[in-house]
């Protein structure tokens, strides 16, 4: 199974470098042409009747909100005077921080505090879901995918993978635009796997637990009491990666608002809780008292933990900060039938208001998905490319990161969270339940009652989002 999945992964890489080789201009702002050959794997979508005037274009001003902090905001801040200074139209868009996802979310849905009013978002998929489903507020794209002068270039929208765009999908709409998509993942150390026996990566859950266990008695006999109830897998109980464990045992939690919302009361559930309930229980998995795991995994307190890819710059650090000389790697969940990781992040999302301010805001989201734009947010926050386009120009960027180039792969295998606006809330009763079954002072014997409850909150939950 891990050949195949590599080799899936080894094809997009070569693609790159083979059918994508970087190029020396800046982006091309002018209208995209579409080409005559229908690339075989372009999503395709049903379209609204288009209303724009190019012809008002000129001088239009837009503002574009999103949730980035950092290296992350002076990146876009700086895409965006790019921007204003070169397309044709004279458009002028101004970038305005939230400072994260929670605060944006509250000024598109209670208002701005100065009263301001954004025509673009970079919102998660879950919450631009809401605001179609819910308010409307959205402005859908397909029109503008499929346009031939105005859209995504046929060959763009191809090598864009299929499962970026499904997060924003619903029922044939595109809701949004892939802007960042990260990977929920197993961090996982090398170096000290090959000092306790183990040359390869865990490749089943039996061998994932072994090698847990063999850390976590390592720690147990050495001389430092000081890491005595550690190694293993730290412990995390983050809505992605609960999901992840649950469908590493072949969960099915497809939501059905007819039905009552999501069934997780299933056998598969009860065995995934249970399985890890034993690493709890044994000393293989512990709690640990700081909020992030870089330090613990640096450290060797930690053989596994589950981060997401986003993380990959700072365990570099923390390994550094530590004086590490381990190599690391990160890996996908082990699954029952096959191995998974879970994709999410933020999307590119337009607010219904003038057509001409809808159609600035696109022409600038369209821009940003460019390969340079796109590599360039890549490298100031991480996560994936979305294509091989933009992966000629992150070439050095992989070579110096090899972790990131080995996530790379998962991508052939990487689902997607319920694509639902429900999960935006529902995510969150999924980890309370998650963590109240791998704690230690809950019975064992709790664990069907836990299922049994968070269905029936997550129905409440599908009938009032």
């Amino acid at each position: 199974m891990k050949r195949g999945i590599l080799i899936v992964g080894l094809v997009w890489l070569m693609a790159a470098c083979q059918v994508a080789p970087r190029p020396e201009t800046t982006p091309d702002l002018s209208p995209l042409s579409t080409p005559t050959q229908r690339a075989t794997q372009s999503p395709r979508w049903p379209t609204e009747t288009p209303a724009w005037s190019a012809a008002a274009l000129h001088g239009v001003e837009v503002n574009l909100w999103h949730p980035w902090v950092g290296e992350l905001e002076a990146t876009l801040s700086n895409l965006a005077s790019q921007f204003n200074r070169e397309n044709p139209w004279a458009i002028e868009v101004n970038v305005v921080s939230a400072g994260s996802s929670m605060v944006l979310a509250d000024w598109v849905e209670q208002g701005h505090p100065d009263g301001l009013v954004a025509q673009g978002v970079v919102a998660p998929s879950a919450t631009l879901l809401t605001w179609h489903m819910r308010d409307g507020r959205m402005r859908l794209l397909n029109d503008w995918l499929n346009d031939g002068e105005w859209g995504l270039s046929e060959a763009r929208r191809a090598e864009i993978p299929l499962v970026f765009w499904q997060s924003d999908q619903v029922d044939g709409w595109q809701i949004g635009l892939p802007a960042l998509r990260s990977a929920n993942v197993l961090y996982y150390n090398l170096t000290w796997a090959a000092e306790l026996g183990f040359h390869a990566p865990p490749q089943t859950l039996e061998e994932w637990r072994a090698q847990a266990c063999a850390a976590a008695a390592a720690n147990r006999r050495d001389a430092d009491r000081t890491n005595d109830g550690t190694g293993g897998w730290l412990v995390a109980t983050d809505p992605l990666t609960a999901l992840a464990w649950l469908r590493a045992f072949g969960l099915r939690d497809e939501f059905d608002p007819a039905g009552g919302g999501w069934r997780f009361n299933q056998p598969t559930a009860l065995e995934a809780w249970a399985f890890l309930r034993d690493l709890v229980d044994e000393g293989c998995a512990w709690v640990g008292r700081e909020p992030t795991p870089y330090d613990y995994f640096a450290q060797r307190r930690a053989l596994f933990y589950s981060g997401e890819v986003l993380d990959l710059m700072a365990q570099r650090e923390a390994m550094q900060r530590n004086h590490s000389q381990d190599v690391w790697t990160v890996r996908p969940y082990p699954g029952k039938n096959k191995p998974l990781v879970l994709v999410s992040g933020l999307s590119y999302g337009i607010l219904r208001s003038t057509p001409e301010q809808e159609l600035a805001t696109w022409l600038f989201i369209r821009w940003l998905q460019a390969p340079q734009p796109q590599a360039a947010l890549v490298r100031a926050g991480g996560g994936y490319p979305m294509g091989p386009s933009t992966l000629a120009y992150l070439e050095d960027y992989r070579a110096e990161n090899p972790q990131w180039g080995e996530a790379l792969t998962f991508i052939p295998i990487a689902q997607i969270p319920p694509n639902t606006p429900a999960w935006r809330q529902a995510q969150w009763v999924v980890q309370d339940a998650f963590a109240q079954a791998l704690q230690g002072t809950t019975p064992r014997t709790a664990l069907p009652d836990i299922l049994a409850e968070l269905d029936t909150t997550l129905a409440d939950v599908a009938r009032g989002w």
